[in-house]
């Protein structure tokens, strides 16, 4: 009976000290903003999945407004990196509701809105992006830009059957020289080509 005594004392004291260990290394220490840097690193380094676990844990622990503003935005781009449009969507939308006016929250969201089809949402979104910022482009990957949001409006102004709107946007801002009728079938054919052709060239 003594030595069962002792053995479960010696149990629960090396237990009680493994715990008080991992305290003082600062196992459970990490905070919210340390997460949200690293689920950013990730995020630029192509690494969207880890991006999207450590910005969902940043969320989790978040005990303050700033700290879920940041996670939200970045869990919404990493969703969008990893074709989760309804995801993004709501992180988009939670984001917007705590930093209203972001730029980035309002890109993200209009293309969100873009994957999901909804392309007058995605129209007005990118819209309003573009009209607080006319050159706008992402801080965490410069290649998101706002020839980016254009060619959504470009696309999304063609599904909703504005191929006139849309044409003007593939002139102003990628090929003066291309001009169809877009009055005809064949012209919205080549419009169409032309959009996907810009999209993946």
């Amino acid at each position: 009976m003594q030595k069962r005594l002792f053995l479960l004392i010696v149990i629960l004291t090396g237990t009680f000290l493994f715990y008080l260990s991992c305290e003082e290394k600062g196992v459970d220490k990490v905070t919210a903003g340390e997460l949200i840097k690293k689920g950013w690193l990730k995020f630029e380094a192509g690494n969207f999945a880890d991006a999207r676990s450590d910005l969902s844990a940043a969320l989790s622990i978040s005990t303050n407004a700033t700290d879920s503003s940041g996670a939200f935005l970045g869990l919404g781009w990493a969703q969008l990196r990893g074709n989760q449009a309804g995801l993004a969507k709501n992180s988009f939308v939670e984001y917007l509701y705590l930093s209203p006016g972001s730029d980035d929250g309002r890109a993200g969201l209009a293309f969100a809105y873009w994957g999901q089809e909804k392309f007058q949402s995605a129209i007005d979104t990118a819209n309003a992006a573009l009209s607080s910022n006319s050159t706008w482009s992402f801080g965490h990957d410069p290649s998101i830009n706002h020839l980016d949001l254009r060619l959504l409006l470009a696309q999304s102004y063609y599904e909703l059957a504005n191929f006139s709107r849309s044409l003007e946007i593939v002139q102003q801002y990628f090929d003066q020289s291309f001009n169809v009728d877009v009055n005809t079938p064949e012209g919205k054919t080549n419009l169409a080509e032309k959009i996907w052709i810009l999209w993946t060239g």
